[in-house]
């Protein structure tokens, strides 16, 4: 049997509910690349973000709004005597998409309680309301295709 296992869509995307961290890869007008880890959260079917209002990650999505976002965790290292037969157990989703900014003050609010409820773990927060929404920009990764892997056999 081969280390690597493909997850079915459903758990790629119960991986992205699960998590709270990943990381954005996006390209400048002249195809560099960069990729910055952000906090998101997996609703309604899109990955969402937020930003300051200005920097790098929107200039980029200003002049190239495809990008890969990327979930990872080690779920456990095997380390042995010997270096070839050791291994990572990891699970990963790697999303393509196009990004594009939230231009309705009540939609980014949803999205920043939909972000601070997946990270704040049942802890009563605040909710973020329209005018502490507008103090930053919100990001929806509409998702065009997803694959997720697992290594759950040592080499």
């Amino acid at each position: 049997m081969l280390p690597h296992v493909w997850m079915s869509e459903d758990a790629a995307i119960d991986f992205l509910k699960n998590n709270l961290v990943g990381r954005l890869a996006t390209c400048d007008a002249d195809g560099q690349p960069y990729v910055i880890a952000v906090n998101y959260v997996y609703h309604e079917g899109k990955v969402y973000f937020h930003s300051k209002n200005s920097g790098h990650k929107l200039d980029n999505l200003a002049v190239n709004a495809r990008v890969c976002f990327e979930v990872s965790r080690v779920d456990e290292l095997v380390i042995q005597a010997n270096p070839c037969k050791s291994s990572t157990r990891y699970s990963s989703v790697v999303v393509f998409g196009q990004a594009g900014l939230l231009e309705h003050p009540e939609e980014k609010a949803a999205v920043l309680n939909a972000i601070m409820a997946s990270h704040a773990g049942g802890k009563d927060i605040h909710p973020v309301t329209v005018p502490m929404a507008d103090s930053c920009a919100v990001i929806a990764i509409t998702i065009t295709k997803l694959t997720g892997k697992r290594n759950i056999h040592p080499a």
